[in-house]
């Protein structure tokens, strides 16, 4: 008997300790995002600032809403969805979600998802270049 209280208590500390992190989690990453490197496959690929083939930022705002914004050619395009943040061993990283589909929606699988990874410099990384698109890495600005 005693073996299952402390067995339960050990659960619930862990249980609260990790809600507790993606909760800060959550907070420290509210805000703009922007684009600020952009790489291929091809060796010695990278691109920083304009002279990236786009613009791009994402808003998280603190209800679990986003704004996903890119500037391309003098074109903008804005989409907007819900976002979760969710830890997978050591990692964690922002699930997107949008409510429509666009040609801005940097996933792999076409279901109007996307996945950043929150890495530990402080920057956000696309998991688009796991199936083919450019390797696109994000930095707060406010």
């Amino acid at each position: 008997m005693k073996k299952s209280n402390v067995l339960c208590a050990l659960l619930v500390l862990f249980c609260s300790c990790s809600s507790d992190n993606l909760e800060s989690i959550s907070t420290d990453y509210q805000g703009k995002w922007e684009l600020y490197k952009m790489s291929g496959r091809i060796a010695d690929s990278e691109t920083m600032g304009t002279a990236m083939e786009w613009q791009e930022y994402y808003s998280f705002n603190p209800d679990g809403s986003f704004i996903k914004s890119r500037t391309r050619n003098g074109i903008k395009t804005e989409i907007s969805g819900s976002y979760t943040i969710s830890r997978l061993q050591d990692e964690s990283f922002f699930e997107l979600s949008y409510k429509t589909d666009s040609e801005i929606i940097g996933g792999c699988y076409g279901n109007n998802k996307e996945e950043l990874h929150i890495l530990p410099n402080a920057t956000l990384s696309s998991t688009w270049k796991n199936c083919d698109g450019p390797g696109l890495e994000y930095k707060k600005s406010n």
